[in-house]
């Protein structure tokens, strides 16, 4: 079971007083780095939340961060910056702050995945046409360049009624906006993998974990949809132990986040805490030997990036020790921090500049590689970066079930 304590918003915010001003944060800050428009996490985060804490001010600097968490992660004092500047989004703390439509559209996507998918095909289409994504850049601000993926369907759900299986053990499955709407395949991969090393998968699908909407200030409408889904895992823990993601945004959002911005660290909120695991990260500790010797060889390049969420799990790269188990498999490892998209940061026309500007070490070093897939574990960094490189990416488990022929 994770290790896991959780920092109230008290705690977070009362962390700037261990600020020296090194400015180590705005020297590896990407969005800093690229735009002089934001004045850094220095400034952004610790610095201002002193007067924060004195008077309500009018600003714009916080929306400019993309919320990567490579500050806090160089930070020595162990600053909780990007959360600090999080917190400074909030709606509830700035009664001035105003949600643009097309923030509030991509907080819900949810709700987005399933009118998308009552007609994939036409959906797609229009998605996919160059008139209409200009139309929807003039009326919304949806950039015409930001990453749309591709509604799926129905199969997830076909899969799920006709996927049987009779194991000793259980466990629950969040399944997440992206795969219930369109990377349907990992869902039905990681079902797969998790039959073999032996479960039967309990599946919560169609809800958000709500991190949109927490990273954007639309903290009055996350608090009911994220208490609705705590309620929920709660009482489908009863049957299992453990529940799985194959999102690092959704698991770093449920194990952390919801008591940094939210304040749930009851114990029913820590109890699901310590409960939840990265999928990569629970079959390392649980199956790495069930998987020695079994996987089969695969003949390809491997480029894997690594994103920033994981990195704010502070759990290192358990997909890429998984991945090293395949025989003959050439893989090659990210050296940039951050993909640039920001979650739902790259979507918006104003922002969108900046995002392929810090994607660049990352492009530049696809384009040097020249791999036959990119392997990333969220993902709106997967539909980002296959949008810039026109290489398929996957997700770690797409792979592993490859090598196990299922």
């Amino acid at each position: 079971m994770n290790d896991t304590v959780l920092q109230s918003s008290k705690e977070i915010i009362k962390s700037m007083d261990k600020c020296t001003k090194c400015g180590i944060c705005n020297a590896y800050c990407p969005v800093s780095g690229v735009t002089n428009v934001f004045p850094g996490p220095k400034y952004t985060g610790p610095q201002t939340q002193r007067y924060r804490s004195i008077e309500l001010l009018n600003e714009i600097s916080p929306d400019l961060c993309n919320g990567c968490g490579i500050c806090m992660s160089v930070c020595p004092n162990d600053v909780a910056i990007t959360d600090i500047i999080t917190i400074a989004k909030s709606n509830l703390n700035n009664k001035n702050k105003k949600i643009p439509l097309l923030q509030k559209m991509l907080n819900r996507p949810e709700k987005i995945g399933r009118l998308g998918n009552i007609f994939p095909i036409v959906s797609n289409f229009f998605l996919k046409n160059s008139l209409f994504r200009l139309i929807l850049e003039n009326f919304i601000s949806l950039s015409s360049k930001a990453p749309l993926p591709t509604f799926s369907g129905n199969k997830l759900n076909k899969f799920i009624v006709k996927n049987v299986s009779k194991h000793n053990k259980n466990i629950l499955y969040f399944t997440g906006c992206a795969v219930d709407n369109y990377d349907q395949n990992i869902g039905i991969n990681t079902i797969k993998l998790m039959n073999f090393l032996g479960y039967n998968v309990d599946i919560i699908s169609g809800l958000c974990c709500s991190l949109p909407m927490l990273s954007s200030g639309e903290w009055d409408s996350a608090i009911v949809r994220s208490k609705k889904l705590i309620n929920l895992l709660d009482k489908r823990l009863n049957d299992t132990n453990n529940i799985i993601f194959t999102s690092t945004s959704c698991s770093l959002t449920i194990k952390k986040k919801y008591a940094a911005y939210l304040d749930f660290t009851d114990n029913k909120s820590l109890d699901i805490s310590k409960s939840s695991y990265d999928i990569c990260e629970y079959i390392l500790e649980n199956h790495y030997n069930d998987l020695i010797n079994r996987l089969k060889p695969i003949n390809k390049k491997i480029f894997y990036h690594g994103p920033c969420q994981l990195r704010s799990h502070g759990m290192g790269q358990p997909a890429v020790k998984l991945l090293r188990l395949i025989p003959n498999i050439s893989l090659i490892l990210s050296e940039a921090d951050c993909c640039g998209i920001g979650g739902t940061f790259g979507y918006s026309k104003k922002n969108n500049n900046i995002s392929n500007d810090i994607s660049k070490t990352l492009l530049n070093q696809v384009v040097l590689e020249n791999p036959d897939i990119v392997i990333c574990d969220s993902e709106t960094c997967r539909w980002h970066i296959e949008k810039l490189s026109n290489v398929k990416t996957l997700h770690p488990v797409d792979v592993l079930t490859k090598s196990l022929n299922l």
